[in-house]
């Protein structure tokens, strides 16, 4: 998005309208969004509208070259995964350390992808050796085209946090869950929650066009069973694609 269509949709967003408040948190994210030229006039515009908290969602693209102390932001979120003979991951390692040094918020994230879910091990490493705030274990949310082998068996993603989170989290960085249902967890459901909802833009969705991330570009699913689950309520659910592939037990009541 160019410069002035990112700026109208700052002005839209951060003014009170009569169905909904201002905006005053900001997400940024998109390839190269770290590089951009005019991040730190737009950072500043959002500012001034009365926004308080800007994130930024670096990509892979941005982890050789980013400057964490050039950022005008107030949490920068690193994606952590091992690449072509664990090159990206070193290099989200690198990163992760000179966000540290420069004192910014630094949070990282990972895709359950197989790829990652093999390298999970030491994914948690980089992120305790980083000493990231946070990190956030994101199961990939369904993608049109996607096929099978490219999802990994629900279970086989749950196992491999088990040997992973319980240490991360002994570290004292907080860890997070999102894609997976509660009944799937056991007791990794303490490190999820509801996802708040949030208005999207991108080139394709502006102004009065923007989506609702909820459940426009993403919709998770319950069934009845759901009703009676006691994490009902902390539980965003499941996607119905996923239920129909092998690899993905039914929705049920957590302890039932």
């Amino acid at each position: 998005m160019p410069t002035d269509e990112v700026e109208a949709n700052l002005r839209h967003f951060t003014t009170a309208g009569t169905r909904s408040a201002a905006c005053t948190s900001l997400v940024l994210s998109g390839v190269g969004v770290a590089g951009r030229e005019d991040l730190h006039a737009l950072c500043a515009s959002a500012r001034s509208r009365g926004v308080q908290r800007i994130t930024l969602h670096a990509g892979v693209e941005d982890l050789e070259r980013i400057v964490p102390n050039a950022l005008p932001v107030d949490v920068l979120v690193l994606p952590l995964q091992p690449g072509e003979s664990g090159a990206t991951l070193a290099a989200g390692a690198r990163a992760l350390a000179n966000a540290r040094e420069a004192g910014i918020a630094v949070a990282a994230n990972a895709s359950l992808t197989p790829e990652n879910v093999r390298s999970l091990a030491a994914i948690g490493r980089v992120a305790v050796a980083g000493r990231a705030s946070s990190i956030t274990f994101t199961f990939p949310f369904p993608v049109d085209g996607a096929h099978a082998s490219d999802v990994v068996p629900a279970p086989r993603a749950v196992a491999a946090l088990r040997e992973v989170v319980p240490a991360v989290a002994r570290a004292g960085i907080q860890v997070t869950i999102k894609g997976l249902p509660a009944c799937y967890l056991g007791e990794l459901a303490a490190h999820t929650s509801r996802t708040a909802n949030r208005w999207y833009v991108d080139a394709d969705h502006q102004l009065d066009r923007a989506l609702l991330f909820f459940p426009d570009v993403v919709a998770f699913h319950k069934d009845e069973a759901c009703r009676f689950c006691p994490s009902n309520e902390a539980c965003d659910g499941f996607f119905a694609n996923y239920l129909r592939r092998p690899g993905f037990p039914p929705l049920r009541p957590v302890g039932g």
